[in-house]
């Protein structure tokens, strides 16, 4: 019931987020329909633990997504970062959050190390507004 509930609330483009042991945060407030808050405070400790819940890798041996190689060469596991496998990101979790920061770009994406842009929204006789024009990647959080 809680996941059905949750999935509503992002249907409607409603963001949950834990933000302590027994407080949610849901964000836009205004798209909240007032029968779907009352339903959120009723099963509020059941959506903490279902987002609570740590991230369960796939069995390498079961994963469909890498046929149990443990590494994949799609565009969802590469992130079109390097041409060679990557870890797989269903049954290889953890390996995968080391790759990503090992690989992560030195550059800004938007301004490819510039630290100026032409787009419409830096205007290009400004700064890039995406690293502030250090040029340098941004990593958000």
């Amino acid at each position: 019931m809680a996941l059905e509930l949750l999935e509503t609330l992002r249907t409607l483009g409603i963001r949950v987020d834990v933000i302590g042991p027994d407080r949610l945060r849901l964000e836009p407030a205004s798209r909240i329909p007032p029968e779907l808050l009352s339903r959120v405070r009723e099963e509020k400790a059941i959506i903490l633990a279902a987002l609570a819940r740590p991230l369960v890798a796939v069995q390498p041996a079961e994963c469909r997504h890498c046929e149990g190689k443990g590494e994949c060469d799609c565009p969802a596991c590469t992130l079109r970062r390097t041409e060679k496998p990557a870890p797989c990101f269903m049954c290889h979790p953890a390996d995968r959050q080391v790759w990503l920061a090992a690989t992560r770009p030195e550059t800004c994406w938007h301004c490819v190390g510039s630290g100026k842009c032409g787009c419409i929204a830096c205007n290009p006789k400004e700064t890039c507004r995406t690293c502030g024009g250090s040029g340098k990647a941004v990593l958000i959080q």
